[in-house]
This record gives structure tokens, sequence and C-alpha cells, in this order.
């Protein structure tokens, strides 16, 4: 599942969105494994989801649709 970019990210981010990736189905697992025990969600699996830098979104919102994620 590839990380997608959003916004100017610096040139340090090109490393972590592969570190990301490469780790991604193994987050992803958590992720659920979290929903179902911690949470009581049962019958759903989480198909992805947007990583945005703290800095980037300090003062800013969010936005996501089933296409992609907007920061305004």
């Amino acid at each position: 599942m590839p990380v997608n970019t959003v916004g100017n990210p610096p040139p340090e981010a090109d490393q972590l969105r592969k570190d990301v990736e490469a780790k991604l189905p193994e987050i992803i697992a958590q992720f659920n494994q979290v929903l179902q025990e911690q949470f009581g969600f049962e019958g759903i699996r989480v198909g992805g989801f947007t990583v945005v830098p703290e800095e980037v979104v300090a003062n800013q919102n969010i936005s996501c649709d089933e296409e992609g994620c907007s920061i305004s």
C-alpha cells in the first residue's frame, strides 16, 4: 500500500515515507487488533489512513474523503 504525500514535505520526508510504507502492513494489523481488543469493534478492518507531520498541521485542519486528504 503506497503512502501518499500531501503538501510540500521537507527532503527527509521521503525517507520517512519509505520507512512507514515498509512497516504499514504491521501498523494496520496492530491498529485492527486495538480496534477489536480495546474498543470492541468486530467485523471491520482498516484499509488505510493518512500520516501528517505534526508541525504541518499545528494550526490547520485536515479533511479527507475517499479520494485523499487536504490541509487547509
